[in-house]
């Protein structure tokens, strides 16, 4: 099959100028830019008076800095409204669900809690107390861990200030310090664990889909502790890794 080819290099440029301006936190001049992507200063500027034509960008007068425009707000609106994570994400978690043979969850933050969008059932299915559309604690579910990672200290302060730490198990961990600890350790390591602490004897592994400072939610690889040895516990935590990666690079 002939591999396709991206049509208008102009459009392709203007997105590598949004693409840069994008990667910095404050306005940008038309020598970063010009730098950022590679391109001469003439082009450049040629392609942003376009783009201030249109109000995608706007540029400062007295800094000669260039910022988002105006223009960009409905779109985002839109996309945010069009966009589904499930769409995204439901192939490479069936591809996860076949590989492990176990139950893959897909949930997304909401009030504070993880509410399932997503489950897909294990070939060697177990009595998992899980639905479309029930919730989870975050500091209790691998999901939750995970999503409680990608937060501020000031926002975990908060949540842990208004949030009861309730034994779901006896496995449930309800110290602050010890779920701090495991958020770092998630932060290290890009995944998450619920040892046996919302349901006895299942074990959960999980991961946050996150793309720059968005998001989107996290899944997980639900499984009983009998069917997970050492061996197999790494097998799984490399899947949800390669997972998440995919993921994210789709998005």
């Amino acid at each position: 099959m002939a591999e396709k080819k991206a049509y208008g290099t102009v459009l392709i440029k203007a997105k590598a100028i949004l693409d840069f301006m994008m990667s910095k936190d404050s306005g940008v001049t038309l020598k970063d830019i010009s730098e950022g992507i590679h391109a001469p200063k003439s082009t450049t500027l040629k392609i942003l008076n376009t783009l201030s034509e249109q109000n995608i960008v706007w540029r400062n007068e007295d800094s000669k800095q260039y910022y988002f425009g105006t223009e960009l707000i409905g779109y985002g609106r839109r996309a945010l409204a069009d966009f589904d994570i499930s769409l995204i994400a439901l192939p490479f978690l069936k591809k996860l669900r076949d590989e492990t043979e176990e139950t893959v969850h897909l949930g997304i933050e909401q009030d504070e809690k993880v509410v399932y969008l997503q489950k897909l059932e294990s070939p060697q299915s177990i009595n998992l107390k899980s639905r479309i559309g029930g919730k989870l604690n975050l500091y209790s579910s691998a999901m939750g861990k995970a999503l409680l990672a990608t937060k501020t200290a000031q926002e975990l302060d908060e949540y842990f200030s208004k949030e009861p730490l309730r034994a779901i198990t006896d496995n449930t961990v309800t110290s602050i310090s010890e779920l701090n600890r495991q958020i770092q350790l998630v932060k290290e390591t890009g995944y998450s664990i619920d040892d046996k602490e919302n349901q006895p004897e299942v074990v959960c592994i999980g991961a946050v889909i996150q793309k720059g400072q968005q998001v989107y939610g996290a899944f997980s690889v639900s499984t009983p502790s009998y069917r997970l040895d050492e061996k197999r516990k790494q097998q799984i935590i490399k899947d949800v890794l390669v997972t998440k990666k995919e993921i994210e690079e789709a998005l």
